[in-house]
C-alpha cells in the first residue's frame, strides 16, 4: 500500500471510540513534511535532508480535554494514551471537535516532494554576495544556516470536519562579524517567509550590515528627549509582543486594565493592528490553521481602539463569535494553542519614510535593536538596546553604536503620530510580526 494512502489517520479516529451520547469527540491530526538545511561555516558546508510525518490525538469530554501524539508506527496507542489523562484534565468551556468546513472530504497525504537542493546553494550565495557588497569589505559571513521545506496537513473529527491544506517555510539564519580599526563585533540576523523567493535578502544584508558596523562606527548616546523614529526593523519585534493580549479571551482582563475598561485608547489614531495570513511580505502563507479552520483577516486595533480577538474553536464558542482560524501547532507534538499568523500595524494610511524622517526636528532613528527588546504589557514598561542615527532638521548628524530607548508602553502606543508606508516582517512566535517605520515625536521616556 502506498504510504500515502495507508489509512492511518482514519484508523486513528475510528479508534478513539467516542461516546457521542456522553459528549465525547475527537480530532485526529496527521502532518507530512520534507526540509533541507544547509549549513555554511568555518568547516565547510554541509546538507542534512529530514522527512517527517506525525500523528496527534485530542479527544474531548464536556469540557475536558487531552492530547497525545506520535509517529506512524505508534499510532494504535493514541486512544489509549489520549483517555489516561482524559479526566484529570481542567473543565473548560467550549472544548469540543469542530465541525464541517467544507462539503469535499479531504484525501489522504502524500509527501510533499524535496526542495530544490541547487536553488537553496544558489539562494545563499546571493546571500553571500549582497553582504559583501552592502559591507564594502568590512563584513564577513561566518555562519549562515538556510532551512527550505514543506508541509501537508490534515484534520478530521468526529464532528464532521475533513481538511486538507499546505504550507512552505524558509529560513536563514546568519551570523556575521563586522571589523574596522575600533575592533570587531558579530551579530545574528534571521529572516523567514513561505518560500525561499521571498526572504528578502538584500534587505537581510542592510541589516546585518548596520548590527555589525553601526556599535564600532557610532558613539554612545545618553537616553535623552527628542523625536524617535523607529525602523520596522527594531518596531516589528516591539508589535509581536503585543499579540498575546488579543488571544482570546484569556488577556481581557489585563487589556481592560490597560485600557481602563475601554475608556482609554490602546494606541493612537495612527495605529491599527491586523492578523492576516495574506498580507503582502508576511512570513506566513497558509489557507487553515491547526484545526483546519480557514485563516481570516481579523482588525484587532482599528485606529487606536481595541476591536477583536484571536481566537480557536473553544475561544470562539465563549467569545460567541466565529473562530478565527488562529490556532496553530508548533509542531505535530504540540496540541494547537492560539498564535499569530502575520501579526502587524497596518501601513495602509502610510507615508512615505523618507517623509517621516525630514520630520525629526532633532531626534534618534532607531534602526537596528542590539539585543532582544524587553516589552512587559502587564508591567506597561519597554527597554529598547538600540543602534542608528542622530538626526538634526531631517538630516543625518551621526551614527550611534549604542542607547537606550525605554518608559511606558501605553504612552509609546499612543504617542505614535504617523507611519511608514513600508511594512515589513520579523518572525514571531507561531507566525510573524510587521510593522512600517514609526514616528514618535518629542518622546520623552520615563
Amino acid at each position: 500500500m502506498s504510504p500515502g494512502r495507508d489509512g492511518l489517520l482514519e484508523r486513528l479516529l475510528a479508534g478513539s471510540r467516542c461516546d457521542a451520547a456522553a459528549g465525547e469527540s475527537a480530532e485526529a491530526y496527521e502532518r507530512r513534511g520534507t526540509s533541507i538545511e544547509l549549513v555554511e561555516d568555518a568547516d565547510g558546508t554541509r546538507l542534512s535532508v529530514v522527512a517527517e510525518r506525525g500523528f496527534a490525538l485530542r479527544l474531548f469530554r464536556s469540557g475536558r480535554t487531552a492530547f497525545a501524539a506520535s509517529p506512524p508506527e505508534a499510532v494504535d496507542r493514541l486512544p489509549f494514551e489520549a483517555r489516561l489523562v482524559l479526566g484529570r484534565a481542567r473543565t473548560r468551556r467550549g472544548a469540543r471537535a469542530a465541525g464541517p468546513v467544507v462539503l469535499d472530504r479531504a484525501s489522504a497525504l502524500t509527501p510533499p516532494p524535496p526542495p530544490d537542493e541547487a536553488s537553496a546553494r544558489a539562494l545563499l550565495a546571493s546571500f553571500r554576495s549582497a553582504l559583501l557588497a552592502e559591507g564594502e569589505g568590512a563584513v564577513s559571513l561566518t555562519e549562515a544556516i538556510l532551512t527550505v521545506g514543506a508541509r501537508k496537513e490534515r484534520v478530521a473529527t468526529t464532528a464532521g470536519r475533513d481538511v486538507a491544506f499546505g504550507s512552505g517555510i524558509a529560513t536563514l539564519v546568519a551570523t556575521v562579524t563586522g571589523r574596522t580599526a575600533a575592533g570587531s563585533v558579530s551579530a545574528r540576523v534571521l529572516a523567514s517567509a513561505s518560500r525561499p523567493e521571498e526572504l528578502f535578502l538584500a534587505r537581510l544584508a542592510h541589516q546585518a550590515v548596520d548590527r555589525a558596523l553601526l556599535p564600532l562606527r557610532g558613539r554612545p548616546l545618553a537616553p535623552a528627549r527628542g523625536d524617535l523614529l523607529l525602523d520596522p526593523n527594531v518596531a516589528a519585534p516591539v508589535v509581536g509582543r503585543l499579540a498575546p493580549a488579543f488571544f482570546g479571551d484569556e488577556g481581557d482582563a489585563l487589556l481592560a486594565s490597560r485600557t481602563r475598561d475601554g475608556r482609554d485608547a490602546f494606541g493612537s489614531p495612527a495605529l491599527s493592528l491586523v492578523d492576516d495570513a495574506s498580507a503582502p511580505g508576511g512570513p506566513v502563507k497558509a489557507t487553515h490553521d491547526g484545526e483546519g479552520t480557514p485563516h481570516s483577516r481579523t482588525v484587532l486595533v482599528s485606529r487606536g481602539i481595541a476591536a477583536g480577538r484571536l481566537s480557536d474553536s473553544a475561544a470562539a464558542i465563549r467569545l460567541e463569535k466565529p473562530p478565527t482560524g488562529n490556532a496553530m501547532r508548533r509542531a505535530y507534538t504540540d496540541p494547537p494553542a492560539i498564535g499569530v499568523t502575520n501579526f502587524f500595524v497596518d501601513p495602509s494610511r502610510g507615508v512615505a519614510p523618507l517623509e517621516l524622517l525630514r520630520a525629526l526636528a532633532r531626534g534618534f532613528y532607531a534602526a537596528v535593536l542590539l539585543s532582544r527588546p524587553e516589552v512587559d504589557f502587564a508591567a506597561d514598561r519597554f527597554r529598547l538596546h538600540a543602534a542608528g542615527y542622530w538626526v538634526e532638521k531631517g538630516r543625518v548628524a551621526e551614527a550611534v553604536s549604542e542607547t537606550l530607548v525605554e518608559g511606558r508602553l501605553s504612552e509609546l502606543l499612543r504617542a505614535v503620530e504617523a507611519v511608514g508606508d513600508d511594512l515589513k516582517f520579523v518572525p514571531s512566535g507561531s507566525g510573524g510580526a510587521g510593522s512600517p517605520t514609526l514616528f514618535v515625536p518629542k518622546w520623552k521616556g520615563a
